[in-house]
């Protein structure tokens, strides 16, 4: 006799499975990690933009990709076919996104650069999108055992800084092996972008999606309105996530000027990104223990806390201490690596929120949204990096004690500024271990009772 199936509520994952989920975001920051740490940078010092053009780019394509993750939202949600609802996605997405992500640091010969770098970065923000969108709501689908989504955010988040860490470490040093920056840049990025490609077909040939939903089991669009603007536990999140990435995404983008400008040693280059990238990856591992003792919403207060404290310290009392200023930097990264555990963990949880008080499930209208915020505040802290430095005079050529003050700022006193504000919106945030156990209890007795099949492991 066979075993009977498991309710999707009760797979425990497998390694080989997390790890599989884990190599997507290993892939997502492959690239996404060398648009961050580098694109602002490359625009400024080689392409030959101002700092004012290059932060009106990234608002108008991260403002217009914004509005792409709403409408992808509602075509995931319409989305079925023989590989599932998320994965085809990976499948069909990852060559165009590699192809697109070298193309914004091709430096082709024309008069029109500024066309070209806002056409070529909106399209890749589109790519990104449509790749990663799918990918972050596969932690929806692969299982409902509530450890086991905290372990995959857990192996998403630690691959996921794998590769920043080897695009932070040795993006640098690749590039420094050309005599034309222009051509180390490019063939340095076609090479993480190869990499990317075949680490998300892995990621797909190797996970499962087990939530299924028949076609015409599809939300509305009423309904997928409905679970986002009936969702109190997803505004006050959103509210946090925005205010965390433009910390975030400020530090990223000041961070190769800060090693350049402010501590005026750019061969620490890797040295700097070596240990922050282990800090974070300490913070992302230790999460999964801490989460089991204090829960998602305390650990993210803490870590929040944790973070802006030693972002303030490194501005005010850290002085010019190499010591100082590196153990602020990891302790910032550690707490980071952990908020993101806790984020993406939770995000999941209010899809369970919504098929409990709204009786639909829609991953895509949901992280559509979720994405939709994340890009709001991507697009604010990219324009917002850029204004600063046109407002701080900054000039590669003549660097000012001001450009470097404010460069300090924004590896400081900022995020740390936004940390704040995201800890007001966290403790406002309702839902914890408990509930959500209660709510995926009352989902699955509604469902046995309307006489839905099981779904299997």
């Amino acid at each position: 006799m066979s075993a009977p199936a498991l309710s999707a509520a009760d797979v425990k994952l497998g390694l080989r499975e997390k790890v599989a989920y884990g190599l997507g975001d290993m892939a997502s920051n492959l690239s996404f990690g060398a648009v961050s740490l580098f694109l602002l940078f490359f625009y400024t010092n080689i392409f030959g933009l101002s700092a004012g053009e290059a932060s009106l780019i990234f608002l108008i394509a991260r403002i217009i990709d914004a509005l792409f993750n709403i409408l992808l939202g509602y075509a995931i949600d319409k989305t079925h076919s023989r590989h599932g609802k998320l994965r085809p996605y990976l499948l069909y997405g990852a060559l165009p996104l590699g192809v697109l992500t070298v193309l914004c640091f091709s430096t082709p010969d024309t008069s029109y650069k500024f066309a070209y770098a806002l056409v070529s970065y909106t399209v890749y923000c589109l790519a990104y999108t449509t790749v990663n969108t799918p990918y972050s709501a596969m932690n929806n689908m692969l299982t409902q055992h509530a450890m086991s989504r905290s372990s995959l955010s857990v192996y998403r988040m630690v691959f996921a800084t794998m590769g920043y860490f080897v695009v932070s470490v040795y993006a640098d040093q690749l590039i420094r092996r050309f005599a034309d920056p222009r051509t180390g840049y490019q063939l340095t990025i076609a090479l993480f972008a190869v990499l990317a490609t075949l680490l998300f077909y892995a990621c797909f040939a190797m996970t499962k999606e087990r939530i299924h939903q028949h076609k015409d089991e599809a939300p509305s669009l009423r309904q997928m309105v409905q679970a986002i603007t009936g969702n109190l536990p997803l505004f006050h999140l959103s509210m946090f996530t925005v205010f965390t990435y433009i910390a975030y995404s400020v530090w990223m983008a000041a961070a190769i000027y800060y090693i350049n400008y402010v501590l005026r040693d750019e061969a620490y280059t890797a040295s700097f990104f070596a240990l922050q990238t282990i800090a974070n990856v300490a913070g992302t591992i230790a999460s999964e223990q801490l989460i089991a003792r204090f829960g998602k919403k305390r650990l993210t207060l803490l870590t929040l806390a944790a973070g802006a404290l030693a972002l303030a310290y490194q501005y005010w009392l850290a002085g010019d201490s190499r010591l100082a200023i590196m153990a602020c930097v990891c302790l910032y990264s550690a707490a980071m690596g952990s908020i993101f555990v806790c984020m993406y963990a939770m995000v999941a949880d209010t899809v369970e929120y919504a098929e409990w008080k709204h009786h639909v499930r829609t991953e895509g209208a949901i992280y559509g949204y979720f994405n939709f915020i994340t890009k709001v505040a991507m697009a604010i802290a990219g324009g917002l990096a850029g204004l600063i430095l046109q407002y701080a005079g900054y000039d590669a050529a003549h660097i000012t004690p001001r450009a470097q003050d404010w460069i300090a700022l924004m590896m400081t006193l900022i995020p740390a500024a936004m940390f704040v504000l995201a800890l007001l919106f966290m403790l406002l945030y309702q839902l914890d271990e408990d509930s959500y156990l209660r709510m995926v209890g009352q989902i699955e007795a509604r469902k046995q009772h309307a006489g839905t099949p099981v779904q299997e492991s």
